[in-house]
């Protein structure tokens, strides 16, 4: 499953897990279950995003941008990501300019955590 809550510190966080998609296709439709799980929350989200390994294109991230505006802006508390390398950063920076919640990364899934909860 792309999508599981993990408790970290007494909260609820959802870790989305990217490293499984192999093509464009495959991380759309995690991104479409994101975008279902926030849809169906009555409550602010805390999210980590593994994107390790992972190859993510203009499609995906123009997809993206569009369902933070629609959506995620409005439900995410804070939001965390690990595996941002190479051309990601480049990516990332172009998303963290048009969105409200940034999307901050880090090295590990620890400092993606702290930085979570506190």
């Amino acid at each position: 499953m792309s999508l599981t809550y993990i408790n970290y510190k007494g909260k609820k966080i959802l870790f989305i897990d990217y490293t499984k998609c192999k093509t464009t296709q495959d991380t759309i439709q995690v991104l479409e279950s994101v975008r279902t799980e926030y849809l169906k929350s009555n409550e602010g989200i805390l999210a980590i995003n593994d994107f390790a390994d992972v190859a993510v294109n203009n499609e995906y991230m123009e997809l993206a941008k569009k369902y933070a505006k629609e959506t995620f802006d409005a439900k995410t508390i804070r939001n965390s990501c690990i595996g941002i390398t190479g051309i990601k950063k480049i990516l990332l920076s172009a998303y963290n300019l048009t969105v409200k919640n940034k999307l901050m990364p880090f090295d590990t899934k620890e400092e993606a955590l702290e930085y979570l909860v506190k």
